[in-house]
């Protein structure tokens, strides 16, 4: 065996003559050197297929008569290692048989000794450029097959981000096609996060505690370096690009290539994709880098179609809740008028029959019977005008129209007053009264009427739902609730315990216990919604207390005047 410049230092393909013996190596020498193509020469062929790794071989002329191995094993060797290498086979025998044997085993040629430097020449030209051919075709193959992967890669990431799905599986599922159709083994997805910095959403091929803990700042090591120019990086050697020699990348990028390509929405770059470590251990390209982009773009489609489709999806959310409330406030309205009717029917009729009475019989009536019929008169008067006082206090609290005379006032004496006004109502109930306010307690800031408006309401649920001889109990605390001072007011009674399934709905306008077409329903439903919009313009609130026995429990948060200035505010 003859020493041989390397494979990769020759600018042309060579032609390989091996034999044993030395005057027939001389003969095709002589014969090919008038062609530009270097010539190598072997005495046997062992050791064929790591010769050819080494050089850059075209064509080879080859004695069918070597031994151990034969010609023949030689080609079928060379057949199998190199496909694109063309063989000639040579020998003195004019023998057809051995001709078809070496034929069916893929050779270029048989030539016959002694050699027709004509022949030997035209076969050689022959050879080189078959050679040529085939790697074009092999070429053009890989071209094809590339691109056909490319293609179903990008009708997968299209297909995935179409599906509408979850943002963080459709990330995922993403990288799984990259990985897959792309032979990388490590591949991310970085978002900008409101800290400015890349956090990983999604990737492969990385530890997953160093994937959650990864935080990288713009300009800083690659994908920072796409963050800060907004263009994409491809490096074909790490150790060797000038841009990044800080890093210590032997430990990641294992073929020392990776690439890494911005994600914009609308020309503000919301990520990176990186990929690295081919599994064929080839550099990347530029027809790599069009593709990423190419995904990066289907990536920002998709974030787009998710934010579009979950903002549609809030909306709709939104607008059916807001139909549900329509319908639920719509069908309380119709209970209400219905409720309504009967109760202000009712003191009206009582009104009416009291006033006939008195007419009719006004000269045979007493004067204390007729003083009786006039207080009955008064009465439901009253009750009359508590009825259409509140409803019309609340339409007009609810539409804002109400003037709000805001200033400071202690709890005692909107509680002295409604407890002086339901005095007579609570002894004929024979109520057991409790009482219970702080000495330091501070002032409220609200509107003392309304206030006074509310308060009353719930005194007046208190003993209407409450039993004969039951408890009434107002307890008033100072309170301080997440920072803010508060004034705590707690209402008990020991009526029946107000059912879970009405929690969500009490303090709704237009709400009433039981059903008008089975029950009478328990008020027309205006005193808990006026608390509630009166409490929530004082920046307070009102909420139902659990209780281990039966009744109910109301509880109060009232603000002090410099709490309801900060939440004012706020």
């Amino acid at each position: 065996m003859t020493d041989q410049k390397p494979r990769e230092t020759q600018d042309l393909p060579a032609i390989l003559l091996v034999s044993a013996v030395p005057q027939t190596l001389e003969v095709l020498g002589h014969i090919l050197a008038t062609d530009d193509f270097p010539l190598l020469h072997l005495d046997q062929g062992a050791g064929i297929a790591g010769f050819l790794d080494q050089h850059h071989v075209a064509l080879v002329f080859c004695d069918l008569t070597l031994a151990d191995p034969g010609g023949m094993d030689v080609l079928r060797l060379i057949r199998q290692h190199s496909p694109a290498v063309q063989v000639v086979m040579f020998s003195a025998a004019q023998d057809f048989k051995t001709l078809r044997e070496v034929l069916r085993e893929r050779a270029l040629d048989y030539l016959t000794q002694p050699f027709s430097p004509d022949e030997v020449l035209a076969i050689a030209r022959q050879g080189i450029s078959s050679y040529y051919h085939y790697l074009h075709q092999d070429d053009t193959r890989r071209e094809a097959q590339r691109r056909m992967a490319d293609l179903v890669l990008l009708k997968k990431v299209g297909e995935t981000a179409s599906s509408g799905g979850d943002l963080q599986q459709l990330f995922d599922q993403i990288l799984d096609s990259i990985v897959q159709s792309a032979g990388v083994e490590v591949a991310s997805l970085m978002l900008l996060k409101d800290d400015g910095m890349l956090h990983i959403a999604s990737a492969r091929g990385l530890d997953a505690a160093i994937a959650n803990r990864v935080r990288v700042a713009s300009g800083e090591g690659i994908s920072g370096h796409v963050v800060a120019t907004g263009e994409p990086v491809l490096v074909a050697d790490i150790d060797q690009d000038r841009r990044f020699t800080s890093l210590d990348a032997s430990h990641k990028y294992k073929n020392q290539s990776l690439l890494s390509v911005p994600i914009f929405i609308r020309d503000s770059l919301v990520g990176v994709i990186n990929v690295n470590n081919k599994v064929s251990g080839e550099p990347f390209d530029l027809e790599d880098q069009n593709l990423l982009v190419t995904i990066a773009s289907q990536v920002a489609l998709a974030m787009e179609n998710f934010d579009l489709v979950h903002h549609l999806r809030q909306q709709t959310t939104a607008l059916e809740r807001t139909n549900e409330d329509l319908v639920r406030v719509n069908r309380a309205r119709t209970r209400l008028v219905c409720n309504l009717s009967h109760e202000l029917k009712t003191p009206l009729t009582s009104i009416m029959g009291y006033i006939d009475l008195s007419l009719s019989f006004y000269e045979k009536l007493s004067d204390s019977e007729l003083q009786d019929n006039l207080q009955h008169v008064r009465e439901e008067g009253q009750r009359l005008e508590r009825l259409t006082t509140g409803m019309l206090r609340l339409f007009s609290i609810e539409s804002e129209r109400e003037i709000w005379r805001w200033k400071a006032f202690g709890v005692p004496w909107p509680i002295a007053d409604t407890f002086q006004y339901f005095s007579h109502r609570m002894a004929a109930m024979g109520l057991e009264i409790d009482i219970d306010i702080d000495e330091d307690l501070p002032d409220i800031y609200a509107d003392q009427e309304k206030f006074g408006m509310v308060f009353h309401a719930m005194i007046d649920n208190a003993v209407k739902f409450n039993r004969p001889g039951g408890r009434l109990r107002v307890h008033a605390r100072k309170r301080l609730h997440e920072g803010y001072d508060y004034v705590y007011v707690q209402i008990y009674n020991d009526g029946l315990k107000i059912p879970v399934a009405a929690l969500d709905s009490i303090f709704s306008s237009y709400t009433q216990l039981g059903n008008i077409d089975t029950e009478k329903p328990h008020g027309v439903g205006i005193g808990l919604a006026l608390t509630k919009v009166v409490i929530d313009r004082m920046h307070g609130d009102v909420f139902l207390e659990e209780v281990n026995e039966e009744g109910t429990s109301f509880g109060l948060l009232l603000p002090t005047e410099a709490t309801y200035n900060i939440l004012k505010g706020e």
